[in-house]
């Protein structure tokens, strides 16, 4: 018989799904502005939640298949951006698992700032390492921490919204 219970997998499947779907329609939606690399990173709102609800290897399983599925989906799966945003999505995750354990009673708005600033300079330092071997590319550092501060104070606006609806889904009583 198996250990896993078939419940907590069908949730994290769906949500997983949820964040797959967002990533995908983020990456398109991104394509067609003018700073194609810009994007808000909705779909870090199923990792939030995860991180908050102390279920962080799920949020991993859930970084690491939205950022794979992600980049077969819109064709970019050997590019670097795969790579930024497996790297800079795994770094988010812990930031915000110590950002929420620690003693400094970090709101949800406070994690959500810590992962996006976080995912923010990971992807510098990847492209760094990576990409260009320039330093050149942190002369963007000021414009990527104002961006994760809008981007983490969305997501974490967005996520207080959206959690109890999260919730009720995994409290539904049905018969899968």
């Amino acid at each position: 018989m198996s250990s896993v219970k078939p419940r907590p997998l069908i949730f994290l499947a769906f949500i997983t799904a949820i964040a797959c779907s967002v990533h995908i329609v983020e990456s398109l939606v991104s394509r067609s502005l003018p700073l194609p690399f810009l994007r808000l990173g909705l779909s870090n709102v199923v990792v939030l939640y995860l991180v908050m609800e102390k279920q962080v290897w799920q949020a991993v399983v859930v970084n690491i298949t939205k950022s794979l599925i992600g980049g077969v989906a819109t064709f970019t799966f050997l590019t670097p951006g795969t790579i930024l945003s497996l790297g800079a999505g795994l770094a988010a995750i812990a930031i915000m698992e110590m950002a929420r354990r620690s003693r400094l009673g970090f709101s949800i708005y406070g994690i959500s700032l810590a992962g996006a600033t976080a995912h923010n300079l990971v992807q510098l330092l990847i492209i760094k390492w990576v990409v260009l071997h320039q330093r050149g590319v942190f002369m963007l550092t000021p414009i990527l921490l104002f961006l994760g501060l809008i981007s983490g104070l969305l997501i974490a606006r967005i996520a207080q919204a959206v959690f109890p609806r999260i919730n009720e889904l995994r409290f539904v009583n049905n018969d899968l």
